[in-house]
C-alpha cells in the first residue's frame, strides 16, 4: 500500500512563484494535501498570505509559528514540530514532506523519494560532521560553534548520545509520522539549526536515516549546478536539459522564478 503523503509547503515571499509551485505539486501529486507553513514576520505579508492562502495559493491550510522570520528560516524542523502539536496531530498521514517554495520538483513524491522507507527520516546530503569540519557557517562562526557545542553536550547529558554526528542540507526533508510525533513531543532546543538538529535527534530517537539524493555530494561544484543552499539560482537551461532526459535530475534548488517562465 502506498503511504499517505502530505506536503508542508514552507514559504515567506513571492506569492506568484508560490502559487505556481503549489499548482505543480498538485498536478504531480493528485490528492496529496498541501499545508502552508508561513515563515515570514508578522505584518501585512502574513495577513495577505493568510487571506489568500486558499483562494490564491491553493493551500489546504495556513500555519505560522508566531516566531520571527529569521527564527523560522533556520528552524524548519521546529516549525514542522509546532505545526504537528497545534494542527498535524489531527491530520491523517504516514509521511510528511517539507517542501520549500524555492525547491522545484519535476516528478511525483513517490518517485523522487522512492528510496526512503515509509518510517524513516529522509535528509539531503547527509554527511558526517567530521568530513565537513570548520568549513561551514554552522561550525565556523564562533556563536554558531558555541551553540553546536551546547547542543551536543545537551544530547550527551540528557540522552547519553554517543554516535557519530552528521549534518545535512535543509531543503527537502521527509519524516514518518512516528518521528514527527516524537520529535514534537521532545520540543528540542533551538540551538544551531535544522541541518544539525535533525540528524542528531533522528539518531537519538533511533529512527533510520536515509539520504534523499536530491544533492549527491556535499562538496561538489558540479552538484551546485543542480542543487545548492546558496543564493545562486539554478540556470533554467540546466533544468530544461535535465527535464528532457529520461533519467535526468528532477529536483533543483534554489529556483526562485516560475518554472517555464522568466527565472
Amino acid at each position: 500500500m502506498r503511504p499517505r503523503r502530505i506536503i508542508l509547503f514552507r514559504f515567506d515571499r513571492n506569492p506568484l512563484v508560490c502559487r505556481s509551485r503549489v499548482r505543480l505539486l498538485r498536478r504531480l501529486n493528485p490528492g496529496v494535501p498541501i499545508y502552508g507553513l508561513f515563515g515570514g514576520d508578522a505584518g501585512y505579508k502574513q495577513v495577505a498570505f493568510r487571506l489568500g492562502g486558499k483562494s490564491v495559493l491553493g493551500l489546504d491550510g495556513f500555519y505560522r509559528s508566531g516566531q520571527s522570520g529569521r527564527w523560522n528560516w533556520k528552524n524548519g524542523d521546529l516549525m514542522a514540530a509546532a505545526w504537528y502539536r497545534d494542527v498535524g496531530y489531527r491530520v491523517a498521514f504516514d509521511v510528511a514532506h517539507v517542501i520549500e517554495w524555492d525547491l522545484l520538483l519535476l516528478d511525483s513524491l513517490d518517485r523522487v523519494y522512492e528510496s526512503i522507507p515509509e518510517g524513516a527520516v529522509g535528509l539531503t546530503a547527509l554527511t558526517p560532521l567530521s568530513a565537513i569540519g570548520d568549513d561551514w557557517v554552522w561550525t565556523q562562526r564562533p556563536d554558531n560553534r558555541r551553540q553546536w557545542d551546547e547542543l551536543l553536550a545537551y544530547a550527551r547529558e540528557k540522552w547519553a548520545y554517543d554516535q557519530v554526528p552528521h549534518a545535512c542540507l535543509g531543503p527537502g526533508p521527509c519524516f514518518g509520522r512516528a518521528f514527527l510525533a516524537q520529535y514534537a513531543a521532545m520540543d528540542p532546543p533551538d540551538l544551531c539549526n535544522d541541518e544539525l538538529r535533525l540528524p542528531l535527534f533522528a539518531q537519538i530517537l533511533d529512527f533510520p536515516i536515509f539520504d534523499t539524493g536530491l544533492r549527491r555530494n556535499w562538496y561538489s561544484r558540479e552538484e551546485d549546478r543542480f542543487f545548492n543552499s546558496t543564493s545562486v539560482s539554478i540556470d533554467p537551461d540546466v533544468i530544461m536539459e535535465e527535464w528532457a532526459k529520461p533519467d535526468g535530475r528532477r529536483a533543483f534548488h534554489p529556483v526562485r522564478g516560475v518554472f517555464g517562465g522568466r527565472q
